[in-house]
């Protein structure tokens, strides 16, 4: 029996406009990638962004441009001549987002089409939600660690090894976002679950 449901041409084209719109994601996340490495170039006087520990600095935000103290929590900085690990961090890290980036994109785009199909609850569409956790994960993770690893070199560098602050930063909303996604897949599956019972009682 076919158990795909056919949804109406309206809520069709809104699946295959999302589609398009993840495509365009998809190359907006390989010209940031590319942007950065651009940046980059040859591993001289890169620019990189890199957390405070609430340091005071004097900016120009009283009349006329007088310093007025404030407390700076991020700055970009220049590193001259960055150690190997950082400059490989550099490289690797504009790319590896774009990777994932581009990943989780095909992963939704197939997920859209199938929707477009009429397939929400049959096999693979869960599975498609718990491969795109799986890729929020490991981007989430790896994107960590590169990203540590560039501020952390950028500051020594910078201090000669003398910069006290040695930062770990790990965002949250990634976390949130696989356990949404999971749940979706979670849902996805004993709706698929549900309609296998369902055919077989017709």
């Amino acid at each position: 029996m076919d158990s795909t449901r056919q949804l109406d041409r309206s809520d069709r084209i809104g699946m295959y406009m999302s589609v398009v719109m993840v495509a365009i994601g998809a190359v907006i996340a390989i010209v940031a990638a590319v942007t950065r490495l651009l940046e980059v170039g040859d591993g001289r006087d890169v620019p990189v962004l890199v957390p405070l520990a609430g340091d005071e600095a004097a900016l120009p935000l009283g009349p006329d441009g007088a310093p007025v103290s404030a407390a700076v929590d991020v700055a970009t900085v220049t590193v001259a001549d960055p150690a190997p690990a950082t400059l490989f961090a550099l490289y690797a890290q504009p790319v590896w987002i774009a990777v994932v980036v581009v990943a989780g994109l095909v992963v939704a785009a197939l997920f859209f089409l199938r929707l477009a199909r009429g397939r929400a609850f049959t096999g693979g569409a869960a599975r498609l939600a718990f491969i795109a956790a799986g890729i929020v994960t490991v981007g989430w993770l790896g994107d960590s660690i590169l990203t540590n690893m560039t501020t952390n070199g950028a500051l020594s560098a910078l201090s000669d090894y003398t910069y006290e602050s040695v930062t770990f930063e790990v965002s949250l909303a990634p976390a949130l976002a696989v356990l949404v996604i999971a749940a979706i897949g979670a849902a996805l599956q004993v709706g698929e679950g549900l309609q296998r019972d369902t055919e077989g009682l017709v």
